[in-house]
């Protein structure tokens, strides 16, 4: 179960959407409300008063973007972006097998490591808008609407991941039925855990994507500046 996986392509919330929503229930990309549409169902008055503010922010650091502070932070998220992928590939490797199998241990080991990725990019997001309100007033302004967002969406960012435990425990369900009523000729009984498992760890490797996206973006923002310095 921790075979290294090739990298995937496509956008990061594309591919955990596709992972965790159901062939049934797909929804159309294109009969959704467009994105100010939905943004605006998310912000009431108090969000969009602070969002005004930081659009006004104006940083009490003056100085030039330092371009070897983005690259330890760069270096930084890489290195933590390993680690998270490397705990996650041994997902499943730490838990003792009972019979009958039970849903109950690989569920608390998977909440366990998605509130791990949770907290980690967190703080990552955290400390890279702290460093960028030293590096120039265009940062700092950028570092504030980022809080902005951040805050205003974190019930509903953490309401959508929580669904995903959700789909795992149906999976698994599917799984082991499938294995104990009809199982494909050639097939081991516990190869269907094993699938399960595999199939557990894509998702939290999908959502640790989506999740270090915004830190991504910050420090593509930062590195931008950097370039454009004299």
């Amino acid at each position: 179960m921790t075979q290294a996986r090739p990298r995937q392509t496509g956008h990061p919330r594309s591919r955990l959407l596709q992972l965790a929503t159901p062939a049934e229930g797909k929804v159309d990309n294109d009969s959704l409300p467009c994105l100010s549409e939905r943004l605006g169902r998310l912000f009431g008055l108090g969000d969009t008063m602070n969002l005004d503010s930081a659009l006004a922010f104006r940083g009490g650091q003056p100085a030039m973007a330092q371009g070897f502070v983005i690259e330890q932070l760069s270096r930084e998220l890489a290195t933590t972006r390993r680690a998270l992928i490397q705990r996650i590939q041994s997902y499943g490797d730490e838990i003792e097998q009972a019979d009958p199998i039970a849903h109950e241990p690989y569920l608390n080991a998977w909440l366990t490591l998605q509130r791990k990725i949770a907290a980690t990019s967190r703080q990552l997001r955290d400390k890279v808008r702290k460093t960028m309100k030293d590096q120039g007033q265009d940062l700092a302004r950028l570092a504030e609407l980022d809080s902005v967002f951040d805050h205003t969406m974190a019930g509903y960012t953490s309401q959508c991941f929580s669904q995903i435990s959700k789909v795992l425990e149906q999976r698994f369900q599917t799984l082991k039925t499938a294995s104990e009523q009809s199982p494909e000729p050639g097939t081991q009984p516990g190869d269907w855990l094993h699938r399960y498992c595999e199939e557990a760890q894509t998702l939290l490797l999908a959502e640790l994507d989506v999740r270090l996206e915004p830190v991504l973006g910050l420090l593509e923002a930062c590195h931008n500046e950097v370039s454009d310095s004299p």
